[in-house]
Order: C-alpha cells, then sequence, then structure tokens
C-alpha cells in the first residue's frame, strides 16, 4: 500500500505546481492585432495601436469583429529619451479575397508618455490629424 500512497503524493504535488504556474500565464491582450512572437514591440504598445484603429480609423464595430489584423511589419528605434515604434498593419476581410486588404502606418513613440505621431492608411480612412479637437488616444499605465 506503501506505493498507492507515493502515488497520490506525487500527484498532489504535481497538481500543486501546475496551479501555481497557471498564475504566472500571460494575461490576455488587448489588442486585436497579430504581432509576430518576437516583436520589439511591448504589448502596453500593441494595446495603444489598437485603441488607435478603434479611435481614428472608419471601421464600425462589426467591421472591427469581422477583420484580420497583421503587423507585418514591426520596428523599434531609439529617438532622443524614448523609443519610436514604427507598425505597419495589414487589415483583411479573410473571407473576401476580392477586395484589396487596408493598409495602416503609424508611429507611436514612448517617452513617459505615449503618443501618436504618425498614422497613414490607404483603403481605409483614418484620421491623420494629430493635432485636431477629436478626443486624444489614451491607455492606462500600470
Amino acid at each position: 500500500m506503501r506505493y498507492d500512497g507515493d502515488v497520490v503524493w506525487r500527484m498532489v504535488t504535481l497538481v500543486s505546481m501546475l496551479c501555481a504556474l497557471a498564475g504566472f500565464a500571460a494575461a490576455p491582450i488587448e489588442s486585436r492585432i497579430l504581432f509576430a512572437r518576437n516583436t520589439p514591440v511591448p504589448r502596453l504598445v500593441q494595446e495603444f495601436a489598437w485603441r488607435v484603429i478603434e479611435t481614428r480609423c472608419n471601421y464600425q464595430a462589426y467591421e472591427r469583429e469581422q477583420r484580420s489584423f497583421w503587423a507585418y511589419d514591426a520596428r523599434a528605434k531609439q529617438v532622443g529619451e524614448g523609443i519610436a515604434y514604427s507598425i505597419n498593419i495589414l487589415s483583411y476581410l479573410p473571407w473576401k479575397k476580392s477586395e484589396p486588404p487596408a493598409i495602416i502606418e503609424m508611429t507611436v513613440v514612448d517617452d513617459g508618455r505615449m503618443r501618436l505621431t504618425e498614422l497613414k492608411s490607404s483603403f481605409v480612412v483614418c484620421s491623420s490629424d494629430l493635432n485636431s479637437g477629436q478626443a486624444a488616444v489614451s491607455l492606462r499605465r500600470s
């Protein structure tokens, strides 16, 4: 019977370790933009880029849900006391191959406060007036 006690003890230990490791799992990201695994763009900037698309690009909510967003080129460059993230995004409808994909190009600078410094698009209208009176894109920092 000693053998059964060892198996139970090992199972309890294994389950405890798995539960502890589950607490370290990656938190869900609030961005629908797919980035490469080794992207130089941190999670907070990815979330900010998604907020830019939500607030500045002319997609209805249902359109954003239907479309796929893929960051096909993402780069980081040191500028002054911050980092500039250049992100190029393809937006397309996977089931409608006859429509050309929209291309969204943005530059986000993080120098202690995150801000959008450039926004260009094709096949979708995105508000590129960075000094306009419309509500600023904001993202809480933890």
